[in-house]
């Protein structure tokens, strides 16, 4: 019986072995900066107007900090706008008309007006339950479940108050689910507070990518190290410690010792694409695919181009 037992036990071994040896591409992760989706250059501030529907005034609240916290735009909340508006005789309701807005914006200088409409904020729930099943005793069970869903429909427009114009308008929906069970007896719901505003919270963060760059982590895999080319592991080091320079000159100088290495280049591709050196990363990542068929390498290619045209974007933004 042992006898047999060792055989597959022995496998496993060497399989892990083999791993380990091996080994797995290294891979980290890094902060990328993203362009907003509407140009909002010129308007150093954002006037939070009116928050219509259930759900409104937690919408417009979050949409306030979360704006401040951008660190982009002075914010004028609502109620710093209502008082502006009650000194010089404007109805807030009225600021969607072009001329309105436009004297209005004469008061606050060049700024936008955040407007939203929350057409849904409903939490629902379900109870169900599991057919009966026995434990070890022969004992019989049964097991309930009840589940929470909550969901957020925004529509968020902004105007200009310069001009009047509508420059965006937005529907967003966002939702969260959660389950609870438990065992011959009804569980807790969900929390309906927490999953509302899980979901206000994602339907905020989403409008904000709109108007203003933000911060993405992307996942940038490695090629394999290899032994006879220390200065890729050297380089990769460097590359997860945010000292991507550093990784730029050793992968330099892995391809200049080893021109024909084709994952040496990958990585120099990789260094020059987040050093925002754009053409030589092309130039890297054909390099790599000219000596050994790379897919992937293709693919980066295309990457490195909607890098290249994001950071056109963040420099007309402001954001560089």
């Amino acid at each position: 019986m042992k006898r047999h037992l060792f055989r597959p036990m022995a496998v496993a071994c060497i399989i892990t072995a083999v791993l380990a040896a091996t080994g797995c591409a290294p891979s980290a992760k890094i902060p990328v900066l993203r362009p907003a989706e509407v140009n909002l250059k010129g308007a150093n501030k954002v006037a939070i107007g009116t928050a219509r529907g259930r759900g409104g005034r937690e919408v417009a609240d979050l949409l306030t900090s979360k704006l401040f916290a951008t660190g982009k735009f002075e914010v004028l909340d609502r109620d710093n706008l209502g008082r502006l508006m009650e000194e010089h005789k404007l109805n807030l309701s009225g600021v969607v008309d072009q001329d309105t807005a436009v004297e209005l914006g004469k008061f606050i200088g060049a700024a936008v007006l955040a407007t939203v409409n929350v057409s849904t904020y409903n939490f629902t729930r379900s109870d169900s339950y599991g057919e009966v099943w026995k434990d070890k005793e022969g004992k019989s069970h049964r097991t309930y479940y009840k589940k929470g869903k909550a969901t957020v429909t925004a529509t968020f427009k902004i105007t200009s108050l310069t001009s009047g114009k509508i420059l965006a308008v937005k529907t967003i929906t966002k939702e969260k689910s959660d389950k609870n069970s438990a065992t011959d007896v009804w569980p807790e719901s969900p929390d309906r507070t927490r999953l509302l505003g899980i979901a206000t919270n994602a339907t905020v963060d989403r409008f904000i990518k709109m108007i203003a760059p933000y911060t993405e982590y992307v996942t940038v895999k490695f090629a394999k190290n290899d032994k006879k080319v220390p200065e890729m592991e050297q380089g990769v080091n460097f590359a997860k410690a945010g000292l991507w320079d550093k990784a730029l000159e050793r992968f330099q100088t892995a391809v200049k010792n080893h021109p024909s290495h084709a994952g040496a280049w990958w990585n120099l591709g990789l260094a020059y694409e987040y050093t925002n050196q754009f053409t030589e990363a092309i130039d890297a990542f054909g390099r790599a695919n000219t000596i050994k068929s790379c897919p992937k390498c293709l693919q980066e290619i295309n990457n490195v181009k909607r890098r290249e045209s994001e950071r056109k974007k963040l420099a007309d933004q402001g954001a560089l």
